[in-house]
């Protein structure tokens, strides 16, 4: 599911961040309940994600929000716009 979903020109979806890579979320494009559980679980525009590992098959990829390690499928990540963060002390003074 690869998609633009209306993303802003410097944001891409969760699910294309690199292992290792940080990003801010900046949307989220579910609908329904796949949007509360997102939302339940910390993936607020505004909050740093950070990739943590991909499943050997790719499917799912382990994210650390707010602190915790958070799974999420593929289709579900591909929702979430994420702006990747170049230079994390540009970012830091930024906040």
């Amino acid at each position: 599911m690869n998609g633009n979903h209306g993303r802003e020109p410097r944001t891409a979806a969760l699910s294309d961040l690199r292992v290792g890579q940080t990003g801010v979320m900046r949307s989220i494009f579910a609908t329904g309940m796949v949007r509360n559980r997102l939302l339940d679980l910390g993936f607020l525009p505004g909050t740093q994600v950070t990739v943590v590992r991909r499943a050997p098959l790719g499917d799912p990829t382990a994210y650390r929000v707010r602190g915790t390690v958070l799974a999420l499928r593929h289709d579900d990540a591909s929702l979430v716009a994420a702006e990747p963060i170049t230079d994390p002390q540009a970012e830091a003074e930024q906040c």
